[in-house]
């Protein structure tokens, strides 16, 4: 089981903001709910149920925004957990978590 590191200090990239937000974590074929309650472009941190068995890479879901972003586990620690979003490393031009406006929905 990874644990959640033991710092002095923040050592991040980006800042993050305390919030709670409804998540789902998509993982071998279950669909988890979670609360976040930090969030930054690279990821976040969530308080799950009770403590849960995850994969190291699952799919990640925003049910209010409809955004879903491929998702590492970083750490866990009994309910909570240490999350890195993948879309900046994935490859792809336009992530899942990023819907660029169509025609189609500027029209409707």
């Amino acid at each position: 089981m990874l644990k959640k590191p033991t710092v002095r200090g923040e050592i991040r990239s980006t800042r993050r903001v305390d919030c709670i937000v409804p998540a789902i974590i998509q993982d071998k074929g279950a669909s988890i709910a979670c609360m976040v309650e930090d969030l930054s472009i690279s990821g976040c941190r969530v308080r799950l149920g009770s403590f849960i068995s995850l994969s190291r890479t699952f799919l990640f879901e925003f049910p209010r925004k409809d955004i879903k972003v491929l998702a590492e586990l970083v750490w866990i620690n009994g309910d909570e957990a240490g999350i890195r979003f993948l879309h900046a490393a994935s490859g792809i031009d336009n992530p899942p978590a990023f819907k660029p406006e169509t025609p189609d929905d500027a029209a409707g």
